[in-house]
């Protein structure tokens, strides 16, 4: 599959680390709920987990062998959707590009984050900038399996290559090349990818004529 900007009618964002950055959001989170149970907070080791993983998995990977694995899924569950969201921070220039791309584009955001996924880019002001939101309470097999994308492509009427996935792990590389689509490595420039971006900017620079 060859990338041809020009057959891009979709761009498609997963969440935590492209939209924002959300590395104390969630060690803070997740910390909060091993505190609960007197476990060990999240080493660095874990935190790739904590920012790729779904609420359910993280947990898992967190309580494994514990005895309080049960309960700390039910603390979870009770948790409010926006706690410790306003310690994310939006990835500089978003809500500019995703202005600009909205003139000729559709967008969407396909990501293994659950239930606090609105109340997040509510609170952060991109709410109104996406088209479709799919998260992990909207599928039955969550990434790196691509059905968060089939969904969105579903829904826009589009081929796989019609769309292009911007994403800044080798789990979103891999759900782009599972789906068919072309993909974008946002900051992480050890990941394969059809377009490399140091900055949210050099997307509209890739899509050139059409923004």
């Amino acid at each position: 599959m060859s990338f041809d900007p020009a057959r891009i009618r979709a761009v498609i964002y997963d969440c935590d680390g492209v939209l924002v950055d959300s590395v104390e959001s969630n060690r803070v989170y997740y910390n909060h709920i091993l505190t609960r149970f007197g476990l060990p907070a999240v080493t660095e080791a874990q935190m790739d987990l904590v920012l790729t993983g779904t609420g359910k998995s993280v947990l898992e990977a967190l309580f494994e062998g514990s005895p309080f694995a049960e309960a700390a899924r039910e603390f979870q569950l009770q948790m409010p959707a926006d706690i410790f969201l306003d310690l994310a921070k939006p990835e500089p220039h978003i809500h500019e590009v995703l202005r600009q791309l909205r003139t000729r584009y559709r967008t969407a955001v396909a990501t293994n984050r659950g239930k606090s996924l609105v109340p997040l880019l509510e609170m952060h002001g991109m709410r109104d900038l996406f088209d479709v939101l799919v998260s992990s309470n909207d599928v039955t097999r969550n990434k790196p399996d691509p059905e968060c994308i089939f969904i969105i492509l579903k829904r826009f009427g589009l081929a796989p290559d019609e769309a292009l996935y911007v994403g800044d792990s080798d789990i979103d590389r891999e759900t782009a090349a599972r789906a068919g689509t072309p993909f974008a490595a946002y900051r992480n420039p050890s990941l394969k990818a059809d377009l490399h971006l140091r900055a949210h900017t050099d997307l509209l620079k890739a899509l050139v004529p059409r923004c």
